[in-house]
């Protein structure tokens, strides 16, 4: 093992060595990671996908619903699936990188987290078989016999277009050691919120692996809801009182809310269906579909099943993409200087001036469009405002306590290596204990 001084001494000689030759892709790096992006689900440093890439997924390989975690060392494996609107078949190169709890860069060298080189070549693609758009879909599986992990912690993959070595998107991912024992719980308590709404306390405990010496200085803990990887918080409140195991939980100041809703998007057929699509116009280009208005506190599906809070869409060849029409009724309740927003599965829950609606005097609707391939989605309406920039419970259902998903991550501060070790990344749902 590597003392703490011969792993910065290391470091100094490789920065020393690199200096000269990587000032670009350097420079490349710091311009996007500086960019300010009005997401929950993106996490720092986390480039977005352009509008001409959709329907991007990464899984845990055996159902789309998986979240994308797998256990270091096992055969586990994650798909990363995407199409690109385009009438050519292309080439990309998937490149993955190490990161810290709060997603800085570890700033170890590539041959201490991965095992193989650092690329995944994919190309060809599926041609979609109906136009208006073109579009091609491409998958990649790993880890691979090529390309394994050899640490455990957070990670992020990078898609570069391989001819011009654009960085088109990235999207995190998470390997964890399964080391110690974790079990986790929500408490839940109501009229305590800034609105009066019912807020989630997530606690969790955690029996400490042997290798663990310093637990108060070396472990730190987090919680996600509904893997909005972005909005992960970090806990403050922890017990190191007994020998063996810390908790840890979200004081009241820094809990989440517990009536964060969805509303369900069932695009599976491109067809007028009364409930959800009230009209269908195949004959424009690309094709338009007109939603059932939504209505403010009145929309949101009290009961949204876990598969269906993740996106789904089709992967088929015959599967169509559409301009889905969305209209919000908001009973006058808000101004056109606040800004309305759409932010769902198909937009990284982005906050972007795409996804503003406009107001529509004729109808009395904010009104907008997206592109979105035939599956299943949810999204919902936000402004602008609050602590990170983003307000998306304005425009909810404020009274009705939903169901909610938590991630425990339980970190540890290597104190030989000096990296951020995942030793734990627990799944748990509200009324789980």
């Amino acid at each position: 093992m590597y003392s703490k001084a011969q792993f910065l001494l290391k470091l100094f000689l490789l920065a020393a060595f690199a200096g000269g030759c990587t000032a670009g892709i350097a420079t490349q790096t710091n311009r996007i990671s500086t960019e300010n992006h009005l997401s929950r689900l993106l996490v720092q440093n986390q480039l977005p996908a352009p509008e001409t890439i959709k329907s991007i997924q990464l899984y845990r390989k055996g159902n789309a619903g998986n979240p994308p975690i797998i256990e270091l060392g096992s055969s586990r494996k994650l798909i990363l699936s995407f199409d690109e609107l385009t009438a050519l078949s292309g080439q990309f190169r998937i490149i993955f990188s190490h990161h810290d709890q709060n997603w800085n860069s570890s700033n170890i060298p590539q041959d201490w987290y991965l095992d193989g080189i650092n690329e995944l070549i994919i190309g060809g693609g599926t041609k979609n078989q109906r136009s208006t758009p073109n579009y091609f879909h491409y998958e990649a599986e790993f880890p691979s016999n090529q390309l394994q992990f050899k640490i455990s912690g957070n990670y992020m993959l990078h898609v570069v277009d391989f001819s011009t070595g654009t960085r088109l998107f990235s999207l995190p991912f998470f390997v964890t050691e399964n080391a110690g024992e974790i079990r986790s719980w929500v408490e839940t308590k109501y009229n305590t919120g800034p609105r009066g709404e019912a807020i989630d306390r997530p606690f969790s405990e955690f029996i400490y692996p042997k290798f663990i010496d310093f637990p108060q200085f070396d472990l730190s803990f987090y919680f996600a809801q509904n893997r909005f990887w972005g909005d992960a918080k970090k806990s403050q409140n922890y017990d190191f009182s007994e020998e063996d195991r810390a908790q840890f939980h979200l004081s009241e100041e820094n809990a989440y809310p517990s009536n964060f809703d969805f509303i369900e998007l069932r695009l599976n057929e491109f067809s007028v269906d009364g409930q959800n699509i009230i009209d269908w116009l195949p004959e424009k280009n690309p094709p338009e579909i007109v939603l059932r208005e939504d209505i403010l506190n009145f929309t949101s599906d009290p009961a949204a099943s876990w598969e269906t809070i993740f996106s789904n869409p089709k992967n088929t060849p015959d599967a169509r993409y559409a301009n889905v029409r969305f209209r919000f009724q908001d009973g006058g309740q808000f101004s056109a200087s606040q800004g309305v927003y759409l932010v769902g599965d198909f937009n990284q829950w982005l906050l972007s001036e795409e996804n503003k609606l406009a107001y529509n005097e004729n109808s009395g609707y904010w009104e907008t469009q997206a592109l979105i391939k035939q599956g299943l989605y949810t999204y919902k309406y936000a402004m602008r405002g609050g602590d990170d920039g983003i307000d998306d419970l304005s425009l909810s259902d404020t009274i009705t306590r939903q169901n909610q998903e938590y991630t425990g991550l339980v970190y540890f501060q290597d104190p030989d290596y000096g990296y951020q070790r995942l030793l734990q990344a627990q799944i748990f749902r509200t009324g789980s204990r």
